[in-house]
Formats: C-alpha cells, sequence, structure tokens
C-alpha cells in the first residue's frame, strides 16, 4: 500500500494548521512503514487531501478511479484547509466544499458534531471518525536551549506568566474579546497568532490595543513549540472555528485549556475534565487569575491523558485500517 499525502499552499507556513496535519498524517505512517507519495508523478493506491483548493486534482484522479479521502474540518483557523464559510455571522459549509466533498470517496472527521454538520449541509459521502492526531514528542521538555526559544523571541522574562491563542484576524469579534481579557488580567502578558496581514498590520496600530497584549502572524515551528510548551494558558474563545488540531497540542504541551461557551464542536478535548468551561468574559479572567495563583485546580492531567490517546502511533494503525478497507472497497469496484 502506497497512499499520497497531499496539501500545497500557495503561502508555505510550516506550522500552521493544514501542514501539521499534512507532518502528522506523514508521521503516522512512517511509524507504520506504510509508504507515501511525494507527488503525483509518483505511483499511489489512494490519495489523501486536506483542502477543497485541490479540487482539480481530485477530479484528474477520480477520472483514473483512484480513490480519494478528504480530512475535514480539523484546520479551520486555516484558510487553505478550510470548508466553513461566515455569512450574516452565521457558520457554513461553503458550496465549494459541499461539492468538493460529495465527489471524495471518504471523509474523515474528528467527532460526531463535525459528521452531523457536514451531513445536514447535504453532503452523503461516508464519514468516518478519525482523529487528526498529534506528536507528544514535539511537546516534551528536552532541551532547555531550544524549549525556550519563545522567551528570546519574543523578549520575554522567563519568569513571565502568559496566555496565549490561535486564529484568524477575519475574526474581528475574538480579537475584541481578547482585547477585553486581556484589559481585566493586567498582570499577564497575552499573544494572539493568527493569519491575515493586512488586518494584522490594521490591529496593531489600534490605540486600544492593551498593552499586555500581542498581535503576531504565525511563526515558525520551532517558536511555535516553544510557545506551546511554556503557555500557562491557551484560550480557546472563537466559537466557529473547529481547530481540534491545534487543541491537541496544547492538551500535549500540557497547557491549561480555558474554552468560552457556546460552541457545538471539538466537543471530546472540551470536556469539564479537560478543560475549564466559561460562560463569558468575566468568567474567562477569573479562570486565568485562579489558575496562575494556584487557586483553580488545572486539568492539565486529564487534557494530556487525552493527547495520548490521539498520538501518531494510535492515528498510524487507525489510518492503516481505514486505507487497507477503502481500497479494498475500490479494488471490488473496478
Amino acid at each position: 500500500m502506497k497512499v499520497c499525502i497531499y496539501f500545497e499552499p500557495k503561502e508555505k507556513k510550516n506550522n500552521f494548521e493544514g501542514a501539521r496535519l499534512r507532518k502528522n498524517i506523514k508521521g503516522a505512517l512512517e511509524l507504520e512503514n506504510i509508504p507515501y507519495a511525494k507527488n503525483f508523478l509518483d505511483t499511489f493506491e489512494l490519495a489523501h487531501f486536506l483542502s477543497i483548493k485541490d479540487e482539480t486534482n481530485i477530479n484528474d484522479l477520480k477520472a483514473n478511479n483512484v480513490p480519494v479521502v478528504f480530512s475535514a474540518l480539523n484546520c479551520e483557523n486555516d484558510e487553505t484547509a478550510r470548508i466553513m464559510e461566515n455569512k450574516g455571522g452565521v457558520s457554513l459549509v461553503s458550496p465549494k466544499a459541499i461539492r468538493v466533498l460529495n465527489k471524495v470517496d471518504y471523509i474523515f472527521v474528528s467527532d460526531n458534531t463535525s459528521k452531523t454538520i457536514l451531513q445536514r449541509a447535504g453532503i452523503t459521502t461516508p464519514i468516518h471518525i478519525v482523529s487528526p492526531g498529534v506528536n507528544i514528542s514535539r511537546f516534551e521538555i528536552v532541551d532547555k536551549t531550544q524549549d525556550e526559544i519563545f522567551f528570546q523571541y519574543y523578549q520575554l522574562e522567563k519568569t513571565s506568566k502568559f496566555v496565549v491563542s490561535i486564529g484568524s484576524y477575519e475574526d474581528k469579534e475574538t480579537i475584541k474579546k481578547m482585547m477585553e481579557i486581556a484589559l481585566l488580567c493586567p498582570k499577564y502578558k497575552f499573544f494572539y497568532f493568527g493569519r491575515g496581514a493586512s488586518e494584522h498590520h490594521v490591529y496593531r496600530k489600534s490605540k486600544k490595543m492593551p498593552a499586555n497584549l500581542r498581535l503576531a502572524t504565525i511563526m515558525n515551528d520551532e517558536v511555535y513549540c516553544s510557545m506551546m510548551k511554556n503557555a500557562g494558558i491557551f484560550l480557546n474563545l472563537e466559537n466557529s472555528r473547529h481547530s481540534p488540531i491545534t487543541l491537541l497540542d496544547a492538551a500535549a504541551s500540557k497547557t491549561q485549556i480555558i474554552a468560552l461557551k457556546p460552541f457545538g464542536y471539538n466537543e471530546e478535548i472540551l470536556k469539564d475534565m479537560r478543560a475549564c468551561m466559561c460562560e463569558n468574559i468575566d468568567e474567562v479572567s477569573k479562570f486565568i487569575n485562579g489558575i496562575f495563583e494556584g487557586k483553580i485546580p488545572s486539568s492539565v492531567k486529564e487534557s494530556y491523558a487525552y493527547a495520548k490517546k490521539n498520538s501518531l502511533a494510535n492515528l498510524g494503525k487507525t489510518l492503516r485500517n481505514e486505507y487497507e478497507q477503502i481500497i479494498r472497497e475500490a479494488k471490488k469496484n473496478d
């Protein structure tokens, strides 16, 4: 069995969500000794896509009777891997995504809520629950110099307590929430990392920006890992972005997750036993202060245990079973 794992964003960012998912899948296959193709000139029995922007390639492979798998709703902060769009404040599966996902043979999503969203959107392709996985070893404390590079990169004292969030600069409401929380917690540093250069520039020039909040674009992989290892808290504030891959990274790095309700996705990791669930901004600020002051018990042990269940080794075994079954069915239909 040989598989083509395809994801080629125009803007090459080696640590944003779609690219990280591709790395996870490739790493999982390597652990299972499953070879993968590097491009379409190679030979392979199955293709696995992560972006609806690859519709032409999907069409070509389907015309040649190559079974096609698609991972959806894992990386909604990444505009290249995203399938949802915002219409009048409501997040919906885009018409293009519906068209593309109804062409492929199988769809992988991380939870039942994602499956329901796709089915309600009119997608009839079979949908299986497959975790995006997490490379636990990337977030282990192993080298002091490398582990602390985030502090050097952003000129922070190594004793600094800081909070991070990852999203998109399109999400103006999320930025507003981040600003409100930073103002309520002036003792701590806040970082928001996302995509969208023009919006990022506008926000950074804002006179209303709290002094303890830093907005930035996504950094390289080494700094990203250092950030996750050292952050005290990871905030999940956006209610329409499905980002299980980033939440699993936070869990694997033993960073406390605080989530703002309401939400109807990422339901497995965003459980009371694995994350602090908040009804409003004031409650978020109370949890931040409580966690940093040791007055509220941490749930990182439970979230880390969940991350371990979603390790690359387990993802590799799942993908082997899924791929083999899909290839067998495709051969029966030839």
